[in-house]
């Protein structure tokens, strides 16, 4: 590769991940949670949830993390026509402040907005759109994070109750547990040609 190809790597698309999550877990009431390698893209397969990485380049000399975002705002605006607004998904707000998104932000993610607008839910879990800049500045990173729903969005079964109290506990110990940080290429995996 020469020039700008090594400054700036597509992994996978976003709109072909998304459109997999929905045929995958589209399906009301799965309880079960999908192989996420059986979807055919790269993928850091975490268990309970997965990032699915969209593409990495090098930060800009001034620092700046730029090289992504128009790819980023092309997704949002294609998952936002596909994906939002419905009964089925909806955009939602990720706080960057707060669970999931404070995690996210903690871990390098960069966006001009906050509350950030880029969050769908498929049944019970999320998709979180997170563009991020490495601890030493020197790559960023568009990945698409799918988590359980609680992780962003809890609502209570039956709240007030002690099974409930539990159950809360139990989802912010997993959540606080993740690990959103990622690199290119994936261990095991051969570089893009």
């Amino acid at each position: 590769m020469a020039g700008i190809e090594q400054e700036k790597q597509p992994v996978s698309d976003g709109l072909s991940i998304m459109h997999a999550l929905e045929r995958v877990l589209g399906h009301r009431n799965s309880e079960k949670t999908p192989q996420w390698t059986e979807l055919g893209f790269p993928v850091i397969d975490r268990g309970p949830y997965a990032i699915f990485p969209l593409a990495v380049a090098r930060v800009h000399e001034c620092g700046g993390a730029d090289r992504l975002s128009d790819m980023k705002h092309t997704l949002r605006r294609s998952c936002v026509h596909f994906f939002g607004g419905d009964d089925f998904h909806a955009e939602m707000e990720l706080d960057a402040e707060d669970g999931y998104g404070r995690k996210l932000a903690d871990a390098g993610a960069v966006d001009s907005e906050s509350p950030w607008r880029c969050l769908w839910c498929i049944q019970r879990f999320a998709v979180v759109l997170a563009h991020s800049v490495d601890q030493q500045r020197v790559w960023e990173t568009l990945a698409l994070h799918i988590v359980p729903k609680d992780w962003v969005r809890y609502r209570p079964i039956n709240s007030g109750t002690k099974r409930e109290a539990s159950r809360y506990r139990r989802i912010l110990k997993e959540r606080d547990a993740a690990d959103v940080v990622w690199s290119w290429p994936l261990p095991d995996r051969d570089p893009p040609s």
